[in-house]
């Protein structure tokens, strides 16, 4: 996410002109940003909505899922039965 944020907000830096003569010509903006700007705004926020999910939606409902097969007592369902005998 913190790597897309150059491209997103468009610095532009003169690697020719910082190797060469010690001069970068930094600057922010400029016509790259017309097009990969949006590009990059939408996958920082995709990235960080699906770090959310990943990250806490996916285990949440887990958790709730586990609590409702506890409650209605579906825990022991794909267990072997109980008698020893083999099926």
């Amino acid at each position: 996410i913190l790597g897309l944020i150059p491209l997103a907000i468009g610095v532009n830096i003169d690697f020719n002109g910082l190797f060469a003569h010690l001069e970068p010509h930094f600057f922010l903006g400029g016509d790259n940003v017309a097009f990969w700007g949006p590009l990059a705004w939408t996958m920082i926020y995709g990235l960080i909505i699906a770090t959310f999910l990943t990250l806490m939606i996916v285990p949440a409902m887990y958790l709730i899922y586990l609590k409702v097969k506890k409650r209605f007592g579906m825990e022991g369902s794909g267990e072997k039965p109980h008698d020893g005998t083999m099926l």
